[in-house]
């Protein structure tokens, strides 16, 4: 933008203001005011209208090469505005069915609601599918490429590695062999070097997949790839860009949403934190339209969203609902007292301190002693050794005592109840969020020969037993392997487990709620007969009342996170999980007291008086 008048008049001034109080980032001198094409939208959108013009006494006048653009972007905004409210399929199901089929779409059936979402997507210029995982989100994305696609347009996919074997597949799953060689095309998987993907971006091929961590480390060449190719982007578990400019990932597809000729969203957990997750997403759709702005300001995402997006349930899919039980297990008296001691301290340091305005130092150490609380919950001796490794001191008698007492009461029943559900017949997967605890549940349970996932654990052929790929087909073929030990974090995505195990065990949660829908969804998916029951244990570490249990604040904070989703997405099934967390009984130890935990504390430090025969 450049001043063609008096720099003094107030919308130059405003203008600054709004560049700067929105932290924009911009080259602003005396006449003008240089910021990327997408905020620039925003400011238009802003101030662009003509009474907002007139009130101010200015006028925005393009130049040649941003006319069109601006035209564009103003029929894009009518429209989308239009299908928040209303919207009209532009082709039936049967219509859409037929024509799929003339392309030699036929290995795969779509779904009455496969083909409802794919009918309600065309409608759109750019759109978001929220269904459940096992609903087929890739295959309804692929079908909708296959309808929307023109000549020299490119498919661009955008996933974490766990998803790229559906993509992989996703082809020859979908079309019959003798289907249009054009369509016939794989996908050209970006992760090599720079120079390599250069070369694949060049090779004329059509349809290309890359992991969100080479996009970010290669984000030149792709920035420069889908400002000179119509490109149609998607982006598969698009909650990973929630944080928006904040985040490497979020800053960079911001930056660059207004280039690709068409955009898709996917992902079951919209809004795995707060409802301000789904900001980032709306920006990136629909750039410089002001949706995320809305719900920032507090207007429900629902109501934002309108008609933007599509949703298929697990009610939908005819799956039998999941059971869900929750076992709250006493703490051993070395690990109450450890906990109480990082607890109390935990509060002394933070209680005072922590808001949003607290640093980034601060921040950290805050999130750094609740994850050390956590590991307490399930796993004090490694715990224990972490604190010891951060110089933290521990009375010797309290770290003998929790040294002493070996597994924790609640890993101890972890692991007898999956002894149990084996020696049934039935095949286990454990969810922990620390890999400590993993290795420890794999030593522990070596009899069952375990399976392990977690993030060091590399993607490759499953035909290598090492490899994420191969642990997970030996879970599925070998009988004799019973239990998958996993991190949520690392394997909650992209895998199905629910045609051989019915049985998750929660040793342990996170604060995420991605992290345990998504994990959820590996066992219970469509897929799954009928009559086929599916059950999660969820197991949590009593504490007593004036100290509080870690466990009930997760369950606490899980469940607000899951209403928020629910009343986004009106999915009877997020009502199921979060109505289950609020009906459990609190994991409170009412028969232990605060004066008892003192007195223990007291004792493993060795500051009790020695009692005598006379006192007896």
């Amino acid at each position: 933008m450049v001043a063609a008048g008096d720099t003094s008049a107030p919308i130059w001034s405003r203008l600054k203001v709004l560049v700067v109080a929105n932290n924009l980032e911009a080259r602003i001198t005396e006449t003008s005011i240089q910021v990327p094409w997408p905020d620039a939208l925003n400011i238009v959108r802003e101030f662009g209208t003509k009474s907002t013009q007139r009130t101010l006494n200015f006028r925005f006048r393009p130049d040649i090469s941003a006319a069109d653009r601006l035209k564009a972007f103003s029929s894009e905004i009518r429209t989308a505005r239009a299908s928040q409210s209303s919207l009209a399929p532009p082709k039936t199901s049967a219509k859409i069915a037929a024509e799929l089929t003339s392309m030699g779409f036929v290995k795969r059936e779509l779904k009455p609601f496969q083909l409802r979402d794919l009918s309600h997507l065309l409608a759109l210029t750019n759109g978001a599918n929220f269904s459940v995982p096992g609903a087929g989100k890739t295959t309804v994305t692929f079908a909708l490429h296959l309808l929307t696609r023109k000549s020299g347009q490119v498919f661009f996919v955008v996933a974490p590695k766990a998803a790229f074997q559906a993509w992989r597949d996703i082809v020859k799953e979908c079309l019959a062999d003798d289907a249009p060689e054009a369509l016939l095309e794989e996908f050209t998987v970006l992760e090599g070097r720079e120079d390599d993907t250069a070369n694949a971006l060049a090779s004329g091929a059509t349809r290309f997949l890359i992991s969100y961590d080479l996009m970010i480390r290669q984000q030149g060449l792709i920035a420069s790839f889908l400002a000179r190719t119509p490109v149609h982007l998607v982006l598969d578990e698009a909650h990973r860009m929630k944080a928006g400019p904040l985040s490497q990932r979020g800053a960079f597809l911001l930056n660059i949403a207004t280039l690709p000729v068409r955009r898709d969203i996917l992902t079951g957990t919209p809004m795995p934190q707060a409802a301000t997750d789904i900001q980032s997403q709306l920006d990136f759709l629909w750039p410089g339209h002001g949706l995320g702005v809305e719900v920032a300001r507090g207007k429900p995402p629902r109501e934002v969203l309108g008609n933007l997006y599509v949703r298929t349930t697990k009610q939908e899919l005819g799956l039998p609902k999941a059971r869900r039980h929750f076992v709250d297990v006493t703490m051993k008296p070395g690990q109450l007292a450890l906990y109480a001691i990082v607890r109390s301290e935990f509060l002394r340091q933070f209680s005072a301190q922590v808001n949003h305005q607290m640093g980034q130092a601060q921040f950290l150490k805050a999130r750094r002693s609740v994850m050390r609380l956590l590991q307490l919950s399930v796993n004090p001796s490694q715990a224990l050794t972490a604190m010891v490794n951060d110089d933290l001191k521990i009375e010797s008698g309290i770290a003998d005592a929790v040294v002493e007492e070996g597994h924790s009461a609640k890993l101890a029943a972890v692991m007898d109840h999956t002894r149990q559900l084996v020696s049934s017949g039935q095949k286990v997967v454990i969810w922990t969020i620390f890999t400590d605890t993993i290795r420890s549940l794999s030593s522990a349970l070596a009899d069952l020969n375990p399976v392990t996932l977690y993030g060091s654990v590399p993607s490759g052929s499953d035909q290598d037993a090492d490899t994420r790929e191969g642990r997970i087909k030996r879970f599925h073929v070998d009988p004799s392997c019973a239990v998958l030990i996993a991190n949520p974090a690392a394997a909650g995505e992209g895998i199905s487990l629910h045609t051989v195990c019915h049985n998750a065990i929660y040793a342990d949660r996170s604060y995420v709620s991605t992290h345990y829908l998504q994990s959820i969804d590996r066992i219970h998916r469509l897929g799954l007969k009928p009559n086929e029951t599916t059950d999660i244990f969820v197991y949590r570490s009593k504490a007593p009342p004036e100290i509080g249990s870690i466990d009930l604040s997760v369950s606490r904070r899980l469940t607000e996170k899951i209403r928020n989703m629910q009343m986004l997405l009106d999915d009877p099934d997020l009502h199921e999980i979060a109505f289950d967390e609020e009906e459990a009984d609190d994991p409170v130890d009412y028969d232990v007291s605060l004066q008892d935990i003192i007195d223990l504390i007291s004792e493993l430090e060795g500051k009790m008086p020695a009692s005598s025969d006379e006192d007896e």
